[in-house]
């Protein structure tokens, strides 16, 4: 009886082992198949001498080594280089808190510009309104509904200049501070809780990125926005440390992950190149050494693949081979 023996395991401790016989299983249909495809030249006839059989068990026994040398190798590759989970700066594009403050921000009815409060000045006016009717009343210059004419024409005109279509991004920008404050304040007024901070400080860093997405030479901006990053991370770091429940709430508001928090991260050019900060644009290019490496990467990803491939192959085989020797 043939039998095609697998001493090792592919790819993970889940996967089956082949180390035990198979009954009714041929090695020439699945075993010596895969064998081929990694350049053992021909099976082993019946009747062949026992040079010729070791030559063939040693070509077996270095493709296995090789097998489970490019898995390792490349386990160990992706160790060394996690990817990040999110943005490291703006964090996840979908985060319902920064959406919520910047649909907040584009709302121009219910907010006004220059910190004015559109309740407040709605009871102004009519204060202001009143008392001008009053105060018109005892004589015969105008009509009352010429005096309220003339009233709505002058709110309409405040209104107006207080509208944030109309006031410059710093306005904008107060508002939503503001607004990340109230929904982060652990009491009225409170603007030293570090959920706080970084709440404002990740308000700040979405304006700041916007006018470095514009203005790509403005190197000064990108040092302030790379600051307020890490200024954030430690403040964050400090809240894990303090009240570590009140630190995961935070970041998943916020959109962040721990592992942004606590890597080593330079806001430069490799980082304006990976996320596409402005574009497709190459600002870092790689010296030919680097290039082999990233090459000899993607033939090392390559083949284990083809190794995951071949290995599912050769499975079903072994496993439709067994259920045919049991029948």
């Amino acid at each position: 009886m043939n039998v095609f023996r697998i001493g090792c395991r592919f790819l993970s401790s889940t996967r089956p082992v082949w180390n035990a016989e198979i009954p009714g299983f041929n090695g020439a249909v699945g075993g010596m198949s895969y064998l081929k495809r990694f350049g053992s030249k021909k099976e082993i006839p019946p009747n062949s001498p026992k040079t010729i059989v070791k030559r063939i068990r040693r070509k077996e026994s270095r493709l296995k080594k090789q097998i489970v040398r490019d898995v390792n190798n490349l386990k160990q590759h992706e160790v060394k280089n996690v990817q990040l989970s999110v943005d490291p700066v703006l964090g996840d594009p979908k985060c319902a808190f920064i959406q919520r403050i910047f649909d907040e921000v584009a709302d121009h009815e219910n907010h006004l510009a220059y910190g004015v409060d559109k309740v407040e000045f709605e009871k102004l006016m009519y204060g202001v309104e009143k008392a001008n009717l009053e105060k018109l009343a005892g004589t015969n210059v105008i009509s009352s509904e010429q005096a309220r004419a003339m009233e709505e024409k002058k709110k309409r005109a405040l209104l107006t200049i207080l509208n944030l279509r109309n006031s410059n991004s710093f306005d904008k920008r107060k508002l939503a501070i503001r607004l990340a404050r109230e929904e982060f304040q652990r009491f009225d007024g409170d603007t030293g809780s570090p959920e706080v901070q970084a709440a404002v400080l990740t308000v700040k860093i979405h304006f700041a990125m916007k006018h470095v997405k514009e203005n790509r030479k403005d190197f000064e901006y990108i040092q302030q926005t790379r600051e307020m990053v890490q200024y954030r991370q430690r403040l964050l770091k400090y809240l894990k440390k303090d009240n570590p429940e009140r630190y995961f709430y935070t970041i998943h508001k916020l959109g962040l992950a721990d592992d942004v928090v606590h890597c080593e991260f330079n806001m430069g050019r490799q980082y304006f190149q990976d996320y596409k900060v402005w574009g497709d644009r190459q600002l870092v290019k790689l010296s030919e050494k680097q290039q082999k490496k990233i090459q000899k990467v993607h033939d090392l990803k390559r083949r284990v693949e083809e190794y995951q491939t071949i290995a599912k192959k050769n499975y079903e085989l072994a496993k439709q081979a067994t259920t045919k020797g049991s029948n």
